[in-house]
């Protein structure tokens, strides 16, 4: 039994939004550099002499910058500085090292620090602690070292770098201390943790020396570090410690911190280059001051080789010593740093590689610079490079599959094939890759719908929210302005926190899916989507993967230019009260006005549609929300954007932010400037008012009582529901995540103290002699699992209770039965996927005592019905159409062995196959095929009708009933009400079987917190 309609018991359900943060890769390039400030050169720089380049441990030789009057850069004067240098999207890999003091005296404002990630900059701070040894007797002063640690770490922005450096006070020169080291390594570590949850901690520049290493890898800081740092030293003496490094710490990156800056801008890609081949992941260059012309080549790095690249000695070309090539993993592209010979004119490079083509040439100063020229020899390509400079920087690509078959058809070896999903994605990356660099941003406006049912049905409650949507690389903003409640638009002046229903935050979204050595992929064939040909690509994880991290699915992809037309992806590893998730992108070619434009490459091709489905365990119930979401009225790289998204976030909307631990409210603080809410309320309690009757009743019951909700009961992540109205009291306590597991377990209670007038029909006449008075009430015990991302399993054991007595017109000669507890054993199975439910129930039922009850004579009563079976099928379909518009249809199958009177399906209010105006205890079955139709429509925005219409063919022996048309219709509506309340209504009469009268229920619901 329920106490609270399923439609009204989904809207107290639209309270639960769980995300989750993942961190990115440590060092995204290959090779990375960055530039440290003022720090003081170290005496011994490594002298590196011209020897061939596939030795790891030699490169060209390279001047340092020689600071006869440095004009020091402060970090303020960085951001403007690197976009002067050129453009980059925030948080790209150029690091900007500096120390930072602890006692007060230096700074790292987090205005400066946002707004170099914002210029393409990220900062890695050095952390100077001067507390002297004995560390463990100074503990107040190293406490306080510590606070201001964690004050600086609050302020800064994701992906800055903490290096833990240790200037004892008085002891700058002291010989390295691993022991004590180690300690303040550890504790800087955690107080990091503590304050900002995803900080990067690198260690200061160790000495070159394996004991010393080893030493402190024995302290066990290999889990508080994501980076090891060295100090410069002779040429050649890195080897070892880098060795000793990955022997201790496998994979660990290594840094070298403090090389000096060469003073030729090429150098430093040389310098970058021959360190990366050396097992260096990061080369920090020191500097006491920035000349311009010093960042290009940083800039060029920072751009052309990010991402998955690896140093490749075996593809290194002739024609120079010093050359060094890093593959892309993604496609086999090439990235070249070359070293241009002494006294040579043009640079001529000869790769041992048949299926490269297509050279670029890359500047890393200003002006332009001669594209290099490729000729196909008989072993591979030669590239000659006019006008080389000191260093020439090259990207080289995978021949395509077209000029894979030109070559070989012009050695006449005939070889015909399919192209390969290798080619199919490097292509599809091609395509987003331009159109990244020319979307800068946009706007549009927001439409979402989320409409919420249970796992098989075809009622539903749909929320719509709708406002300016603001996206930019750097993250997303949404306005919500309007607010419509089942079509009916919200009139209050604020609108109530509603936490939009979300599966913890993936590694990969659909949106922004980087096909990486996370998937694998297969091939499937070819299809038409919307009219274009398509590539159809099935994704899934390469392994067992990192629970809630991955996806599996399918994109299709257009064989012309090659853009998405589609992406579908399912979600695996959920935790949370979501278990399932399911996305599907639909993607639209647009003009810069947003206007429908042609599919090609000078197009803009985004996702103007969503359609997901998300499955919730919410107090051990199952909940599917299908969300829509549609942007229009698209703007690309508005020259308004800025104003537009100011002037909304200044005024009294509620906004939202697409974070990293998924969409946050973003709220006004006490200088009325948005900033991130983390978290939201997981407790909400209502007022709830109303009346039901129906003729099973002595009079209209009315409703009055406060429902409470809890998605996370006394901190510990279970959920509780209560609803109370005197006479009227429902209870449920739930785990969705038993011990960690996929188990949900719960338990409910309910309780009605007004009792009801059960009747019995004969043929269509009433028997008011044989009318009986109950009262009722359940408690039960709930455990489910989820199968797959779209079934779900339950098994529940309920203890209802029945109490019987004389009705007002009950014979005097009537047995009235015995009060029992019926124990019920139910298993469940249900089925959600694109609006179709499917929902399959069986149980076993027992009751504790059963005697002789009705009429002298009753042939019905029949002692082997102490115990029963009942079973029912269902299932449904709903459609969604244009102005809130829905049809839904469903059908269900009720059936049973040895079912009596009071075991029997009803088709009143609360029965489980209801049949509109039909009364509560009045009709029943012992078996039924049934169907609802529904339309719903809104009329001005202010009222919400939905036209019911239900059948089912009854039989039932005792009644007289021989697949007999029960049939019934009626209104459901919904209206905002004043004081900003919600009411529904529901309202039915019979018009076809032994039922007459009718059926009213009306609730009004009102959020008081």
């Amino acid at each position: 039994m329920c106490s609270v309609r399923p439609a009204l018991f989904l809207l107290l359900l639209i309270l639960s939004w769980l995300p989750a943060s993942l961190a990115a890769a440590t060092f995204p390039c290959k090779p990375c550099a960055g530039i440290r400030l003022e720090t003081p050169v170290p005496e011994q720089v490594p002298s590196l002499e011209n020897t061939p380049a596939t030795a790891p441990d030699t490169a060209p030789e390279t001047p340092a910058i020689q600071p006869a009057t440095p004009a020091p850069v402060s970090p303020d004067a960085l951001a403007p500085l690197l976009r002067q240098a050129g453009r980059l999207e925030p948080g790209s890999p150029l690091y900007f090292a500096w120390e930072v003091p602890l006692s007060g005296e230096g700074s790292a404002p987090a205005a400066a620090l946002n707004d170099l990630r914002e210029a393409g900059g990220t900062p890695w701070l050095s952390l100077v602690f001067r507390t002297p040894a004995p560390l463990a007797q100074n503990s107040d002063r190293l406490q306080a070292e510590l606070r201001a640690t964690a004050s600086l770490a609050g302020q800064t922005p994701k992906g800055t770098w903490f290096q833990v450096v240790w200037r004892p006070e008085g002891a700058e020169e002291a010989e390295f201390n691993p022991a004590e080291y180690g300690f303040l390594l550890k504790r800087a570590a955690v107080t990091l943790t503590g304050a900002k949850a995803d900080v990067l901690v690198a260690t200061q520049g160790l000495p070159v020396d394996v004991k010393a290493i080893e030493a402190l890898y024995d302290q066990e800081i290999a889990a508080y570090i994501e980076a090891v740092a060295l100090k410069p030293g002779l040429e050649g003496s890195h080897a070892l410690s880098i060795e000793a490094i990955q022997r201790l710490d496998p994979g660990r990156p290594v840094v070298l911190d403090s090389l000096p800056l060469p003073a030729d801008p090429g150098d430093v890609l040389a310098q970058a280059a021959h360190q990366a081949a050396r097992g260096i992941d990061l080369t920090l260059f020191d500097t006491p001051s920035i000349p311009l012309p010093s960042l290009y080549p940083f800039v060029v790095l920072a751009r052309e080789f990010k991402g998955d690249l690896s140093y490749d000695p075996s593809s290194a070309p002739t024609g120079t010593p010093h050359a060094w090539v890093f593959v892309r993993g993604e496609d086999l592209g090439l990235r070249v740093i070359a070293r241009t010979p002494e006294g040579a004119g043009d640079l001529v490079l000869d790769f041992r590689d048949p299926g490269l083509r297509r050279p670029t040439r890359f500047p890393y100063t200003p002006g332009q610079v001669a594209p290099p020229s490729g000729e196909l020899t008989e072993t591979g390509l030669r590239l000659r490079v006019s006008d080389p400079g000191r260093v020439a920087v090259l990207g080289i690509e995978r021949a395509t599959a077209e000029e894979r078959e030109g070559v070989a058809e012009k050695v006449n070896v005939a070889s015909q094939r399919e192209m390969p999903v290798e080619e199919i994605l490097r292509r599809l990356q091609a395509f987003e890759d331009a159109q990244e660099r020319k979307l800068n941003y946009y706007r549009a406006t927001n439409t979402t719908h989320l409409r919420f049912q249970p796992a098989a049905g075809s009622q539903t409650v749909e929320a719509t929210l709708q406002g300016p949507f603001f996206f930019a690389k750097t993250g997303s903003d949404w306005a919500w302005e309007s607010l419509y409640v089942n079509g009916v638009k919200w009139r209050g002046k604020t609108l109530p926190e509603i936490p939009l229903i979300q599966p913890e935050k993936a590694a990969a979204l659909p949106l922004q899916i980087y096909f990486t050595k996370q998937y694998r992929y297969r091939l499937r064939g070819t299809e038409k989507i919307d009219g274009r040909d398509a590539w159809v690509v099935d994704f899934a994880p390469a392994g067992p993967g990192a629970p809630g991290k991955l996806y599996q699915g399918t994109v299709w992809v257009d064989r012309e230019i090659y853009a998405r037309l589609r992406t579908r992806a399912v979600q695996v590893g959920l935790e949370g009260e979501v278990i399932s998730n399911e996305e599907t992108m639909h993607y639209s070619p647009i003009d810069a006005q947003g206007n429908p434009a042609a599919w090609s490459a000078q197009s803009y091709i985004l996702p103007l549609r969503l359609v997901a489905q998300q499955i919730l365990s919410v107090v051990n119930s199952t909940t599917v929300v299908e969300r829509e979401t549609l942007l229009s009225e698209v703007r690309i790289n508005d020259p308004e954007f800025g104003s537009r998204r100011s002037q909304v976030a200044s005024s009294d909307v509620t906004m939202v932010r697409d974070t990293e631990r998924g969409l946050r409210y973003l709220v006004k603080d006490d200088a009325g400037e948005r900033v991130v809410k983390e978290g939201y309320d997981a407790n909400k309690l209502f007022l709830l008012g109303g009346v039901f009757y129906d003729d099973a009743l002595d009079f209209p019951l009315p409703l009055g009582g406060v429902n409470y909700l809890s998605l996370d009961f006394r901190g510990r992540g279970n959920q509780l529901n209560v609803f109370f109205a005197g006479a009227l009291l429902t209870a449920n306590l739930a785990q969705p995540r038993l011990f960690g597991s996929k188990f949900d377990f719960g338990g409910s209670a309910f309780a009605l103290a007004v009792p009801f007038d059960d009747t019995l029909f004969r043929g269509d006449e009433e028997s008011v002699q044989e009318a009986v008075s109950l009262r009722t009430g359940n408690v039960g015990l709930k455990i489910g699992r989820p199968l797959g991302n779209f079934v779900r399993l339950g098994l529940e054991y309920e203890a209802l209770f029945f109490n019987y007595g004389d009705a007002e017109d009950t014979a005097d000669d009537f047995v009235i039965p015995s009060d029992n507890v019926t124990h019920s054993f139910e298993l469940t199975s249900s089925f959600s996927r694109a609006g179709y439910g499917l929902l399959a129930r069986g149980s076993y039922n027992l009751r504790s005592a059963w005697d002789f009850w009705g009429l002298p004579g009753n042939t019905e009563y029949d002692p082997e019905a102490e115990d029963f079976l009942r079973w029912e099928l269902r299932a449904s379909k709903n459609w969604y159409l244009p102005r809130f518009q829905k049809v839904g249809a469903e059908i269900d199958y009720v059936g049973g062995s040895d079912l009596d009177r009071f075991s029997k399906y009803q088709f009143g209010f609360f029965g489980g196959t209801r049949v509109h105006g039909y009364q509560s205890n009045r009709v029943r079955a012992e078996e039924a095929l049934a169907t609802h139709l529904t339309y719903g429509f809104e009329i001005g925005e202010f009222l919400r009708l939905d036209a019911v219409a239900d059948a089912a063919w009854a039989t039932d022996e005792l009644a007289g009933l021989d697949n007999e048309l029960l049939a019934g219709v009626g209104l459901a509506g919904t209206f905002i009400g004043p004081w900003q309340t919600i009411v529904n209504l529901d309202v039915g009469v019979p018009v076809a079987g032994p039922d007459d009268g009718f059926v009213l229920y009306v609730v009004f619901l009102k959020l008081f917190r």
